[in-house]
């Protein structure tokens, strides 16, 4: 992998799927190794995992960044079992707001693949970016709606796949939320945009990629075209053309000072 030593491309390699789409936690850690490595090298390094489900990606940023002191936070009775140093755990609903205020700030907050999974995403944001010291990382993945398989899916069912068209009370993935709305809620809480990375891509996603060189020249050219804040470097990264064929992405935003 471009930018990271031979031995951590090894270790890279060997980072379990976890509870998301594949190669997400590799390519989280991988994006961080290689673009954030001295602020985490600092030895008194706070990290907070929301949710933090049993603790699969935890176990990785521990393995990656072993002087961080860890904490996570999901609806689960028991804290997650993650080797070395117990995690600081506490139980919470994130639709009504994340954990840790009274604690000290935390120098990284990352969520995988949660905020399809509970409402009041904006509250979310807004209580991550609170509990963030200035300069803070905040980095959120989730499913990307924006490939052609889900155009197309959409246009055939009125659905994109990963939701379904009727939920169950008990519905696992049920909140959609847009890149647009995503890019918002960090703007407006004080988390500038750093990048967009798009991951998990399948072998039999190549079907779809006639329809992408077809679809691809009339989105740059709204892109090109559209009025907006936002510049045309972070534009092409938030609609670039691998968003029409890569299942997941993450944001990575810094809290201003």
């Amino acid at each position: 992998m471009d930018g990271l030593s031979p031995a951590q491309a090894a270790q890279l390699a060997q980072v379990p799927r976890g509870n998301t789409q594949k190669h997400v936690n590799r390519d989280v850690l991988a994006d961080l190794l290689r673009h954030e490595a001295p602020r985490l090298q600092q030895p008194a390094l706070r990290w907070l995992d929301a949710p933090c489900g049993a603790g699969e990606f935890l176990a990785q940023v521990r393995r990656f960044f072993p002087q961080a002191a860890l904490s996570g936070t999901d609806v689960r009775a028991e804290a997650p079992a993650v080797p070395g140093d117990p995690v600081q755990y506490v139980r919470g609903d994130l639709s009504r707001g994340v954990p840790f205020a009274e604690a000290a700030p935390f120098d990284v907050v990352t969520s995988i693949s949660g905020i399809m999974c509970f409402a009041n995403t904006a509250q979310f944001v807004a209580g991550c970016a609170e509990r963030l010291r200035p300069g803070g990382l905040l980095l959120v993945s989730n499913d990307n709606c924006l490939t052609v398989r889900d155009r197309l899916s959409y246009l055939h069912s009125g659905r994109v796949r990963r939701f379904k068209l009727l939920f169950e009370p008990d519905e696992g993935n049920f909140q959609l939320v847009q890149h647009q709305e995503l890019k918002r809620l960090f703007d407006i809480n004080g988390i500038a945009l750093r990048r967009v990375v798009y991951t998990s891509f399948y072998t039999e996603d190549l079907l779809y990629l006639p329809l992408a060189l077809l679809l691809w020249p009339w989105q740059w050219w709204q892109l090109r075209r559209a009025r907006s804040s936002t510049g045309h470097a972070l534009r092409g990264q938030l609609f670039g053309f691998k968003s029409l064929l890569y299942r997941h992405y993450f944001f990575v935003g810094e809290k201003q000072g």
